[in-house]
């Protein structure tokens, strides 16, 4: 072929740079036809194989006619572009399988040939949509294998062959694709393998630390980078699981435990539930803390550790603390005597915890009453409790009782002599 090159250029008068015209020419003419087919093919199997022979036909003539034009390579190195991606996002993108077997290992090169020539493209006869269809085409059927078809819509694999994939980067050389464009085909259906799944796992929008897990083991499948799998989770909780959130933490199905697994594992919490939501569950568990009747507070956990798992402003979240420990103030000793009217004794001494505790928050003066015997019967029944010696200083100067009062019940209580003056039922805590 080489001779008859020469001597037909040589017949003709024609230069190199004419030559190459004429013949670039006729090659995407050829590269033209094998397209049309590919795409009336009546399967993507078929459709793929027609691609195949295009890629045969550059790697067996075009490339050896262009070194037979030419005397030398007709591979190109193309100077990188602006729309080239820059090393380390390559690096990145390698975790995507697809994407990393299109460039084979030497081993594989020897054994396919020398790599095809690249110079001749269809860039300026199809649309970028049209290449990459033809490209993403061919992708699915390096990913699947050929197939054949039975009876009742049956399929299976009959032949499956990993060096496609490097046909593949050929045909992307054919094509005219840059390294972003390709790499796009590739992330595009990395992330729709990855939401087809993700869409399975998050089908009730509840998300939980476990599902999760599930996600991040698909994404390593996939081989889809963080950034893009979290791209792709929150779009699909934005819309469904933000909701199902939103609904759990106004039911109380949800606490802040579970708010911190979530965001250990990386959610975007502050983009899926709102800074209200966030709020109000913040509030809702700082009540909780104010009616648990243990008269416990963590200034640690609440100033600091449930704000940054909900993402709230450490001075909002002590200006909710501090409104709500003024409100339970006056409101827990009401509730003590009301129940020691009521004869519920153990509803008596969680009262008074709730006081102590919102006591640690707005160190308060005392209160008063207008019947001191009651207030004498719930410090009594709080001594009962048997409760540390801080909490009944503190107890008793809340209380406005004095010294000596105070005394003179702890004496009645320790030798069993306090009653409330009526048949008392029996006092367990």
């Amino acid at each position: 072929m080489k001779v008859k090159v020469q001597k037909a250029a040589q017949g003709l008068r024609l230069t190199k740079e004419a030559i190459m015209a004429i013949t670039s020419k006729a090659v995407r003419s050829v590269f033209v036809n094998y397209v049309k087919r590919a795409r009336t093919a009546e399967s993507r199997t078929e459709s793929a194989r027609e691609l195949k022979k295009m890629i045969f036909f550059n790697n067996i003539v075009v490339t050896q006619l262009l070194v037979d034009i030419k005397g030398e390579s007709p591979v190109v190195s193309p100077e990188p572009s602006k729309e080239e991606p820059k090393q380390d996002e390559e690096d990145e993108w390698d975790s995507l399988e697809t994407w990393r077997k299109t460039k084979p290992n030497k081993e594989l090169e020897d054994k396919l040939g020398a790599e095809a020539q690249s110079e001749i493209t269809l860039k300026d006869d199809l649309s970028l949509r049209d290449r990459t269809d033809l490209y993403r085409t061919y992708l699915l059927y390096c990913i699947s294998g050929e197939t054949t078809g039975f009876p009742f819509g049956t399929q299976i694999v009959t032949k499956k062959d990993n060096r496609e994939y490097l046909r593949l980067g050929q045909l992307g050389g054919i094509l005219g694709l840059t390294s972003k464009e390709v790499v796009d085909v590739h992330r595009s259906l990395a992330e729709q393998a990855f939401r087809q799944q993700a869409q399975v796992i998050l089908a009730d929008g509840q998300l939980s630390k476990a599902r999760i897990e599930q996600l991040n083991e698909l994404q390593k499948q996939v081989g889809l980078p963080s950034e893009s799998a979290q791209k792709v989770i929150k779009s699909i909780t934005s819309t469904r699981i933000s909701g199902a959130i939103e609904a759990a933490v106004s039911q109380g199905k949800m606490t802040i435990g579970q708010i911190r697994e979530l965001r250990e594992a990386n959610v975007d919490l502050d983009n899926i539930i709102t800074k209200e939501v966030r709020e109000n569950l913040f509030k809702k568990t700082i009540d909780e803390i104010f009616s648990s009747g243990t008269g416990d507070f963590n200034e640690g956990e609440v100033y600091e550790r449930f704000p940054a798992d909900l993402g709230i402003d450490v001075s909002k979240a002590k200006k909710i603390v501090l409104d709500l420990a003024k409100e339970r103030l006056s409101n827990s000793l009401v509730q003590a005597v009301a129940l020691l009217r009521q004869r519920n004794l153990s509803g008596v001494v969680s009262s008074l915890n709730n006081l102590l505790a919102c006591d640690k928050v707005v160190p308060a003066e005392p209160l008063s009453w207008s019947v001191p015997e009651e207030i004498s019967d719930i410090f009594s029944l709080y001594l009962k409790n048997n409760p540390s010696e801080e909490k009944i200083a503190c107890l008793q100067y809340l209380l406005g009782i004095n010294d000596s009062t105070a005394l003179s019940l702890k004496q009645s209580v320790k030798v069993g002599a306090f009653t409330l003056g009526v048949e008392e039922e029996e006092f367990i805590f």
